[in-house]
């Protein structure tokens, strides 16, 4: 829960994290809060910070440009194996999960559309059955994640995606490996250069600041 709060940007970059406001939030006490912090901050979402507590990491252009090629190395091997490994009735899966998100396209369902997208990469992960691959980008992909949810304000974007998510899918149907590798590393740069694109632009709108403490100072 913590983390699609800060992946979709209800919790924003430089947010200060209180224990005891998030706890209350999210109906938990502080030991199994601050496990999920450590597991974030491994992740890169969270910086915990030497006696001041924590807060939302930072995204900026530099941790775009540092994730994204690692990230999209892994996809690439994930698509490779799932060609060679995936059963029909894991392409069946794929293919049901791309028709719900195009439901959500037409319903406008942003939260919904974001979610099956991160259940069609997990699925092509599982299929590709190598659970080194699979925790190396579960590790890097909260980064990705927070990018990807940034791309997806226009219409163009939307749809953009959804074609790009359907090629994925239709190359694994085929068990076109050249061409899955072909259509997420496509995909990958695509919403790279959409978020840095954003960034830019929020970096440069006049009146900009440095994000407000929000939730105040983390107890300890």
């Amino acid at each position: 829960m913590l983390r699609d709060l800060i992946v979709e940007g209800d919790l924003a970059p430089g947010r200060r994290l209180s224990e005891r406001e998030l706890g209350g939030r999210l109906g938990i006490s502080r030991t199994p809060l601050r496990e999920a912090l450590r597991l974030l901050a491994s992740e890169r979402l969270v910086e915990l910070l030497p006696r001041r507590g924590a807060r939302v990491a930072l995204l900026d252009s530099a941790t775009v440009e540092d994730v994204f090629p690692v990230l999209m190395t892994l996809e690439r091997l994930a698509v490779d194996l799932a060609c060679r490994l995936m059963t029909e009735r894991e392409v069946e899966k794929l293919r049901g999960i791309t028709k719900k998100m195009r439901a959500a396209r037409g319903r406008r369902e942003k939260r919904r559309f974001f979610a099956l997208s991160q259940d069609l990469h997990e699925a092509i992960l599982a299929a590709a059955a190598n659970e080194t691959l699979r925790s190396a980008y579960r590790q890097l992909s909260g980064q990705v994640r927070r990018a990807q949810f940034m791309s997806l304000r226009s219409d163009a974007e939307w749809d953009g995606a959804l074609r790009e998510h359907e090629m994925i899918v239709s190359a694994l149907q085929k068990r076109s490996a050249a061409a899955a590798v072909k259509a997420v590393s496509q995909h990958l740069d695509a919403k790279k250069r959409t978020a840095l694109r954003q960034l830019a632009a929020k970096s440069l709108r006049p009146g900009a600041r440095a994000p407000k403490p929000g939730l105040g100072p983390t107890s300890t």
